[in-house]
């Protein structure tokens, strides 16, 4: 039985966690530094290429009323009164887009697969070679270490390190008197909103990405909220004034990594702390769900090495990471030709089925079988 160490229980690691668990092959341990128990509600996307893979661990069984099957994404123009576009989903049939609450996935995997045997609540301070150290001084030996403890990961080789992309990222969630059935994307001049629902239950995140120079106070829920409502409540359309009540904002600067980096000296790095970048294509999940997918079917065939694994995701990543800041450079445009020819853009891709499918298609109909 080989011992596999995963370091950090967000999404990437609970879903390798979870696949190896459904083998009696391996024996488990995850260290987790902080609590996992976190209620904060933080939103979700679950594109279609992720959704077949969570569907491997019986996805199927959550209650579903704490997701929301959305039918789309609609198109707002900051300077214009109306909807841009629908972009609709409805031609992707079974492989639905899923939109959800981040601990309500997080939760899900834990108790259906009883993780919470194999969790150590103790931060790991070095790996070297095949041990796992602890702060605590106390050592341990595996056959496999992976590590997926986010951007911010201090195990990482000195030369890969998070840049602070100029961005910001202002969170919070708010309640509906009506179910909302679409993702809505407010374009403006240097920022971008995105509301959507989490659940059925009419309850919605918001994600608002703002370029600026300076770190927000993201320690101080009042400050955050204070200073939202100051910079963005007068420049909000009526329909997502809403997102300036909300009172638990909760900010924080968008870093991304100088280079991507799935390990080395038989360590592997997946999800946040192997490629972090600017979320603009709603591809964070997704991509950590991918990445540990991938690595799990490369650690079942016995056919393990960090040059195969990379080699598989790095130009899968690159792709998407590009699209991501092609995004955010289209959505923040602001002369008006821009917008103009972006819209127009918007409308043609949303009018014609087939070129909805073609624009999705590289991101929703990947499938990691075809290429390992």
């Amino acid at each position: 039985m080989k011992k596999v160490a995963i370091v950090g229980a967000g999404i990437s690691g609970l879903v390798l966690a979870s696949f190896l668990k459904k083998n009696d092959n391996y024996q488990i341990t995850i260290f987790e530094k902080d609590l996992i128990n976190d209620k904060n509600i933080n939103g979700i996307q679950i594109s279609p290429n992720a959704l077949r893979i969570l569907n491997s661990l019986d996805f199927d069984r959550l209650d579903q009323t704490k997701f929301y099957s959305v039918k789309g994404i609609n198109f707002f123009d900051i300077f214009e009164k109306e909807k841009i576009a629908s972009m609709k989903f409805n031609y992707l049939n079974s492989n639905q887009y899923l939109t959800m609450n981040r601990s309500n996935l997080i939760d899900f995997l834990i108790k259906n697969y009883s993780l919470e045997k194999n969790i150590i609540n103790k931060s790991v301070s070095e790996i070297i070679h095949n041990r796992v150290i602890l702060k605590d001084k106390s050592d341990f030996e595996f056959d496999i270490i992976v590590v997926a403890d986010g951007v911010f990961s201090k195990l990482r080789p000195a030369y890969v390190r998070p840049l602070y992309s100029g961005f910001c990222a202002y969170r919070g969630f708010f309640s509906n008197s009506v179910q909302e059935e679409y993702i809505n994307l407010l374009m403006g001049k240097n920022f971008h909103l995105v509301t959507y629902p989490i659940d059925q239950m009419k309850n919605n995140s918001f994600t608002l990405v703002s370029k600026t120079k300076k770190n927000p106070d993201e320690d101080n829920y009042n400050n955050v909220a204070k200073n939202f409502r100051e910079m963005f409540q007068d420049l909000l359309p009526e329909r997502f004034k809403k997102v300036c009540i909300c009172e638990n904002i909760k900010s924080w600067p968008i870093y991304s990594l100088n280079k991507i980096f799935y390990g080395n000296n038989n360590t592997f790095f997946i999800g946040d702390s192997a490629h972090g970048f600017i979320p603009s294509r709603a591809q964070g999940a997704a991509q950590s769900i991918e990445d540990s997918f991938a690595l799990y079917k490369f650690i079942s065939s016995e056919n393990l090495s960090i040059k195969r694994f990379s080699k598989l995701r790095v130009d899968r990543v690159k792709k998407i990471k590009k699209k991501s800041e092609n995004n955010l450079f289209i959505f923040h445009q602001s002369l008006l030709i821009n917008r103009l020819i972006r819209n127009f853009i918007i409308r043609i891709i949303c009018k014609y089925k087939f070129l909805t499918k073609k624009f999705n298609s590289s991101i929703f109909d990947y499938k990691i079988e075809r290429n390992l």
